[in-house]
């Protein structure tokens, strides 16, 4: 890959058309179910196990105030499951669409950041794709829920 590309992986969050760079995902899967956390904001979906690793799963939509609709049917859903150390997290999107490699002088810099969690627009044909920063989204959230530790302990 050129090093003025970028690879976007691309996903909806209602009829919003959003990405993240690929070097911040780990991978993508299909919902299945969640376990619900007792009082917990309503942009947590709850914990699920993933081949054995417990990861908490945040309903994008919800927590970015995304949503057209309040359509709580989860069936047929993705969760990026995103690369951070020491701490197992799920983005629970509508659709993942794929990873777009495009050149990084097609992303111009957003016009209003959202507290720094969209950091540019990518125009992809007539589309427009918000580009969002992972590792602010997961700021954000530490900021929501207080000092509460997010990283899942490992068990021995």
């Amino acid at each position: 890959m050129a090093t003025n590309e970028r690879q976007i992986v691309t996903f909806f969050i209602g009829n919003t058309l959003c990405g993240i760079d690929v070097h911040q995902v780990r991978e993508v899967v299909i919902f299945k179910n969640c376990m619900k956390l007792p009082r917990a904001p309503s942009f947590i979906e709850g914990l699920m196990n993933l081949r054995g690793q417990v990861v908490l799963v945040i309903n994008l939509g919800k927590l970015l105030d995304l949503k057209d609709n309040d359509d709580d049917n989860n069936k047929s859903k993705n969760i990026i499951i995103v690369d951070t150390p020491g701490l197992h997290i799920g983005f629970l999107v509508d659709q993942v669409v794929g990873v777009s490699r495009v050149p990084s002088s097609d992303i111009e810099k957003a016009p209003f950041t959202s507290q720094g969690v969209i950091t540019g627009i990518l125009k992809l044909n007539e589309s427009l794709i918000m580009i969002m920063d992972a590792e602010r989204i997961i700021n954000l959230i530490r900021e929501s829920v207080g000092e509460v530790q997010l990283t899942v302990p490992r068990t021995s």
